[in-house]
């Protein structure tokens, strides 16, 4: 059902042997990280064991070998029933895009149970390949999704799910489809380029609006009377649940502050050594905080939480987004600031790019219609409102991967779409 959706997999990736597991446990954790080192924090190691281990939803990890025994490529994945487990609001399906693309009649129990791979956390797919394998590249990625469909359709899965895929990901992945408008743009993720050798510089490659907004939000903080410090998430994960329950219910996601605690105190046993939380106190006080990991040179921000009877006229968001996290990066010579998704303008406006996230949603065989006539109505209509939200941003002549036809490189430079 879900394998006829895929064109057949290249022969150069069919000799590979695969390997199924229930546990990351029971794979070489230096395996994996070879296959993952092109990859970032979120298909690492230690981060998806910690998610394995505070979540509920059973997972399945695609191994592919050589006949030598030696691991080439793996892809997590996830089979979820509709059950409890409120950090796959935003990493399925149907919530990331069948609920908008199909309208308000639209409802989510023909999708379920569905098959999720990659990712389900970070908004950040990549396909963890050996680069040893570079040249058979493609052939593993269309070999992976290929497993990965064989088994939502041994699993009675009714939907398929491969979401929140990078822009260069989704390539890979737009050339083994049958009908590329199972593809759906979700939106951009964010980072900062950290080219400079000092926080002036950072200052000084703003405009001059920006400049004086951010010495004031900077100013307006230093004289707030808060108290910042760094720790590691060892030391302070069971302070941090309740503020960043706040946080997530502002918008609009289901973590309570028992679950959150259980991934907070997962990743401190995993991520510890690569963990940097700035946090900010009145007095003894914890009223904000901003968690972030160091991973193959780059800062990435993963949660953050706020007392918002105790902030507010602090600029305390600004600073422990961008500012304290900046100057992190530059003491620790690190070159990117990952800020992942929401906030696009606030992150813009503070020197981020935007890198467009695609999900591959594979409906039930009864939406399937439905889906095909108002993915053509729709067209590059959800790209069209990304670049027209921020035309400075977003130019599809220099960047194709804001379009399906670009994905697939159809659409030349010079002619894409205006």
């Amino acid at each position: 059902m879900f394998a006829d959706l895929l064109l057949p997999p290249a022969p150069s990736a069919q000799s590979l042997q695969l390997e199924r597991v229930a546990s990351l446990g029971q794979v070489n954790p230096d395996e994996w990280s070879a296959i993952s080192q092109g990859c970032g924090l979120y298909l690492s190691w230690p981060y998806l064991m910690a998610i394995e281990e505070s979540v509920g939803t059973p997972a399945t990890y695609l191994l592919l070998r050589d006949q030598a025994g030696a691991l080439v490529a793996g892809l997590p994945t996830y089979y979820w029933d509709g059950g409890p487990d409120p950090g796959l609001d935003h990493y399925e399906p149907f919530g990331s895009g069948a609920r908008w693309l199909l309208g308000r009649r639209a409802r989510p129990q023909p999708w379920l149970p569905t098959l999720l791979a990659g990712t389900r956390s970070g908004y950040a797919t990549e396909y963890p390949i050996h680069p040893d394998w570079s040249r058979d590249r493609p052939a593993l990625v269309g070999r992976l999704l290929r497993s990965a469909a064989e088994i939502a359709d041994e699993t009675g899965a009714a939907s398929l799910g491969v979401m929140w895929l990078t822009s260069a990901a989704a390539a890979e992945t737009a050339r083994w489809l049958r009908r590329p408008e199972h593809l759906v743009l979700g939106g951009p993720n964010c980072a900062i380029e950290v080219t400079w050798d000092s926080f002036a510089g950072y200052l000084a490659q703003l405009s001059s609006q920006r400049r004086r907004s951010a010495r004031r939000e900077r100013e307006r903080f230093a004289q707030s009377g808060l108290r910042v410090e760094v720790s590691d998430l060892a030391s302070c994960w069971q302070e941090l649940a309740p503020l960043a329950a706040r946080l997530q219910e502002k918008y609009r996601h289901a973590l309570a502050p028992e679950e959150l605690a259980r991934q907070l105190e997962a990743q401190a046993r995993h991520l510890n050594r690569e963990s940097r939380v700035i946090l900010c106190r009145r007095g003894r006080r914890l009223v904000a905080f901003a968690l972030f990991y160091a991973w193959n040179g780059a800062l990435y921000g993963r949660l953050a939480g706020f007392d918002y009877q105790e902030t507010p006229g602090t600029d305390a968001y600004f600073n422990l987004a961008f500012y304290l996290p900046i100057q992190l990066a530059l003491d620790e010579g690190l070159t990117r600031l990952r800020l992942g998704m929401a906030s696009w303008r606030a992150k813009v406006l503070r020197g981020a790019r935007l890198d467009p996230a695609w999900s591959l949603a594979c409906p039930p065989p009864a939406v399937r219609g439905a889906w095909a006539r108002v993915a053509r109505a729709e067209g590059d209509g959800s790209s069209r409102w990304w670049r027209d939200q921020f035309p400075r941003q977003i130019d599809w002549t220099t960047d194709p991967g804001w379009t399906r036809q670009g994905l697939l490189g159809n659409v030349p430079a010079t002619t894409a779409p205006q």
